[in-house]
């Protein structure tokens, strides 16, 4: 769990640091193709994150404890750093001071481009202990993943009415039922699936490099024909669920060592929740930083920088909790 976390928390900043590129950069260009493979290679991120939630609830729910004893501490959990910075990015961010405005932005996680993700999360949190005896079951997975990916081709295929495209964008917790039910299956067979993935490496790494080369193959493809980079890079397409589902498979199918590498990992992953939510500002002012002073912000050489800047300034951040 600590690799596929500090993984996809790396990924989220890279995500975001690439788009920052590609909205800046001629499709034609080098930079641009180099960057779109990133932003794609990373597009696990955020399906990962769900996938890990759904491992944990499983995992750490107690029926006898109670429905409101069990949301009190996970929400306790989640809500009052999310509530911090939801004020800080509608302070010295986006500037929306407009208390029914920013009220309903906090709410429904329209605060800043990547806060949508916690509320998300709490209505699993809402909705898991009425479920927790199905979710995780084959037949869940086989219901939840008819209903992600029919969503996912109809609104990425197909032409819908608007009021049915608004319904189901990236905020609808339908999108992302069957990464939350894959992850309470894989938790409740974990080892199973350990022993399994580790046995069948040598079917799971080519399927990996297949999807890998399909996702990319795809977005480039794309690109040729719609010019919206949001359409072209989105999580919410089946290509992306299929890489993410055997992304999680490849992790697992390698033997990982109690090292120094992964005593890093699993440090950046006990930080992985205030990263996620500070790099968004970091990566906010450097580009402020950048545009102020002409620097180009749709190169590598900023691509690298804002990368570093925003995730080393990030768990400078989530260090200073630990002060004093």
């Amino acid at each position: 769990m600590d690799v596929i976390r500090t993984l996809a928390t790396i990924s989220v900043i890279l995500i975001h640091v690439s788009a920052t590129i590609l909205y800046r950069t001629n499709v034609n260009s080098n930079t641009y193709k180099g960057f779109l493979v990133i932003n794609q290679l990373s597009r696990f991120s955020v399906p990962a994150f769900i996938i890990l939630s759904g491992m944990g609830l499983i995992n750490t729910y107690k029926k006898e404890k109670g429905y409101f004893k069990f949301l009190s501490h996970r929400l306790y959990k989640t809500i009052p750093r999310y509530l911090v910075w939801c004020v800080i990015y509608i302070i010295f961010v986006t500037k929306a001071f407009n208390i029914y405005k920013s009220g309903n932005d906090v709410i429904f996680g329209n605060v800043y481009y990547h806060l949508y993700f916690v509320p998300i999360i709490v209505e699993f949190y809402l909705f898991f202990p009425f479920v927790y005896k199905f979710i995780g079951s084959k037949w869940s997975l086989l219901i939840t993943f008819i209903i992600t990916t029919s969503i996912l081709v109809a609104t990425h295929y197909f032409t819908i009415p608007g009021i049915l495209v608004r319904f189901f964008e990236r905020k609808n917790m339908l999108n992302w039922i069957f990464y939350f039910s894959l992850g309470a299956f894989i938790g409740k067979n974990v080892d199973y699936i350990k022993e399994k993935a580790l046995k069948y490496r040598i079917v799971i790494v080519p399927m990996f490099i297949a999807v890998t080369f399909g996702l990319i193959y795809e977005a480039m493809v794309t690109t040729k024909f719609v010019s919206d980079i949001d359409y072209v890079a989105t999580f919410l397409r089946p290509s992306v669920l299929i890489y993410s589902t055997v992304f999680v498979f490849f992790i697992f199918s390698i033997n990982w060592k109690e090292n120094l590498l992964m005593k890093s990992i699993q440090y950046v992953s006990k930080s992985s929740y205030g990263v996620y939510l500070s790099h968004a500002f970091i990566l906010y002012y450097y580009i402020q930083y950048c545009t102020n002073r002409s620097i180009p912000v749709n190169t590598v050489q900023f691509g690298i920088k804002a990368f570093l800047i925003s995730f080393i300034g990030a768990m400078l951040i989530n260090e200073s909790r630990k002060l004093p």
